[in-house]
């Protein structure tokens, strides 16, 4: 099909349609054309092979959520999964570097197939990390891939109702879409251009990783006499941004100076991965103090920097104080205590995100110091409300784990 047929269908199309079809790229409109008839025909392929390639976009171990459906399909002798490293390209240089070797470490310890560079590999599959056009350079965006099967797990649990977790090209171009709940199809059906024809209720696979004991224990003080609290922060601390929910300006010096001052307390300082890049480019901050403030928390006796995987700090923690709207529910898994001390922003939370806020507390409910006294005290009357929802809305369907459920639905699907 080319440009003059491409016009031809354009202004066919009802204006609803138009509207994000004149938003994508001449390449990206191909696609989506063929969308349907490229993976019937792909489909046919693949049930005829013995063998498929499955490639995972990694952009740094903090983003990595498909631990559990790699360990599936690398139990299955039909499927050939491997992860290639792809830090987000618009990161600084010395970021990505630093992302790339904490993947190849975390990886090559896990004993996972893993590329640096796709070449001129078409895999069969294909699984992204993020949604957006700016997480990958333009080699890897999915009109490169005919004939592949384009599918996407959301990296984060999102409790927003914004287009951007909803409605990117990928979200519409892809094959299969995996998400956690029905409450997350329905805002995928009121949102997405594709009112959410591509999506699978499988549960979130991040969920999986929390069913088991421990392997490592990253806090400094080993006594549990000594409460282990987590600090989560966002990226999100321009005015501009969208989600503008971070407080980390605000609580910085405060955060150091309480642990400083709380000997019975130790604190993770855990900062979203680009949070950094962000704080660089913060004409108050810049390269040289941000890094230096990094390095602070790892000089306190009880305070350290922690910004690999972090599902072994989450279960080996006594509570999280955050201003992130997927930890708002991804340590609800836990079931412990967490304060959310981020911007309140009630207008885009969607009806399940204003359910997982209910079982945080909030500054309206106790500040930093009080939140801290009753968690040393075991004064937590919110448990209950997490056990509800943890569930009722947060446990994969079908008895299985999240990995399993997505595995037999591709698996399913290109059965020979």
């Amino acid at each position: 099909m080319n440009k003059t047929q491409i016009k031809k269908v354009y202004y066919i199309l009802p204006k609803s349609v138009r509207k994000i079809f004149g938003r994508l790229h001449i390449k990206e409109r191909i696609f989506l054309l063929r969308k349907n008839h490229r993976e019937k025909q792909i489909i046919e392929s693949l049930r005829k092979k013995e063998s498929i390639e499955v490639v995972f976009f990694a952009m740094s171990v903090s983003f990595w959520k498909y631990d559990s459906l790699f360990q599936v399909m690398l139990a299955h002798k039909r499927y050939k999964p491997c992860i290639l490293l792809v830090p987000r390209p618009d990161d600084p240089i010395e970021i990505q570097q630093r992302h790339l070797q904490e993947m190849k470490c975390f990886f090559e310890n896990k004993g996972y197939p893993i590329l640096c560079n796709i070449g001129k590999l078409q895999p069969d599959i294909i699984f992204y990390a993020q949604p957006y056009t700016q997480s990958v350079s333009d080699e890897l965006e999915t009109y490169n891939f005919p004939k592949s099967l384009i599918c996407y797990v959301p990296y984060a649990f999102f409790i927003s109702n914004y287009k951007w977790a909803y409605d990117s090209a990928v979200h519409n171009m892809a094959w299969k879409l995996f998400y956690p709940t029905k409450l997350h199809l329905q805002n995928a059906q009121e949102i997405a251009f594709n009112k959410g024809k591509n999506v699978e209720i499988t549960g979130y696979p991040l969920s999986d990783e929390f069913q088991s004991p421990p392997k490592t224990d990253p806090w400094k003080i080993k006594s549990s006499s000594v409460k282990r609290i987590i600090w989560g922060v966002h990226h999100a601390i321009f005015e501009n941004d969208l989600a503008s929910c971070s407080t980390f300006l605000k609580y910085a010096n405060f955060m150091l100076d309480l642990a400083a001052k709380s000997p019975n307390f130790q604190f993770a300082f855990k900062p979203h991965p680009h949070l950094r890049e962000h704080l660089y480019k913060h004409q108050e901050w810049g390269k040289e103090k941000t890094d230096v403030y990094y390095r602070k928390w790892n000089s306190l006796a009880n305070t350290f920097l922690f910004e690999g995987n972090y599902i072994d700090l989450f279960k080996t923690s006594d509570a999280l104080i955050h201003d992130c709207g997927s930890f708002t529910v991804e340590y609800l898994y836990v079931n412990k205590p967490i304060l959310y001390v981020g911007n309140q922003r009630d207008d885009i939370l969607c009806h399940f995100g204003k359910l997982a806020m209910k079982a945080n507390y909030t500054l309206g409910d106790f500040s930093i110091n009080e939140f801290l006294s009753n968690v040393s005290k075991g004064i937590d009357p919110k448990k209950k409300n997490r056990e509800i929802i943890l569930r009722e809305n947060l446990l994969p369907p079908n008895g299985k784990t999240s990995g399993e459920n997505i595995f037999n639905i591709l698996d399913r699907a290109l059965k020979q």
